[in-house]
């Protein structure tokens, strides 16, 4: 058994185990200590939901990873390549008296983890506990505060910043002064007034 696992076509399959290993005792050492890995990673996530590039949002969307908690997605795509892969091996040596070559059982496991999360993933999405009504589009984001990430920003000149909705929910979106003369510097607290397009006109925040 440890051959099989430590043998090197199946390596990689062995290594994702080891991380599912290590991410739980992680999760469960900082449960101890009283923060939730799961929830520090989700919360270091960007959650941008303006983000509409073609192709992309399709595949996250089809993975489920917008779905999921981070954490867990992450634990059920190493799972499903590990056991794919270890299936895949096990056949073919069972069959044919030989590992197969990674270039053969790496995609094939690659697709399997694919179709995996699609599916578990859909059922995991359904069993977890919702959290619908803590859904806030960048459309409602209107009033909410905002620290400058990067850069400086002037009227007609936007810079990125870092908003947190009523949720905690974390959104990078353009904004802009609302006047001329006014700039926000990197670290500048700001105040969303109104959307244009992609940019978002603010105002500083008094201290």
């Amino acid at each position: 058994m440890v051959s099989f696992l430590l043998n090197q076509d199946n390596l990689p399959y062995t290594i994702s185990l080891c991380i599912v290993f290590v991410l739980g005792m992680v999760e469960s050492l900082s449960l101890v200590i009283g923060a939730s890995f799961l929830g520090l990673l989700d919360d270091w996530t960007p959650n941008d939901n303006s983000a509409d590039v073609a192709g992309v949002t399709g595949l996250v969307g089809w993975l489920c990873i917008s779905r999921l908690p981070l954490l867990i997605w992450f634990v059920l795509a190493l799972l499903s390549f590990a056991i794919a892969g270890f299936s895949l091996n096990y056949f073919s040596l069972s069959w044919f008296d030989s590992l197969l070559p990674q270039a053969i059982s790496l995609p094939l496991s690659l697709l399997l983890m694919g179709f995996s999360c699609h599916f578990l993933g859909s059922k995991l999405a359904d069993i977890l506990p919702k959290n619908e009504s803590s859904a806030v589009s960048v459309e409602d984001l209107n009033g909410c505060v905002g620290i400058l990430t990067i850069g400086k920003a002037v009227l007609g000149n936007p810079s990125e910043a870092l908003v947190k909705d009523d949720y905690m929910q974390k959104h990078y979106v353009l904004v802009e002064p609302d006047e001329v003369g006014v700039e926000f510097l990197t670290g500048t607290q700001v105040v969303l007034l109104k959307r244009k397009g992609r940019v978002w006109s603010a105002a500083k925040l008094d201290s």
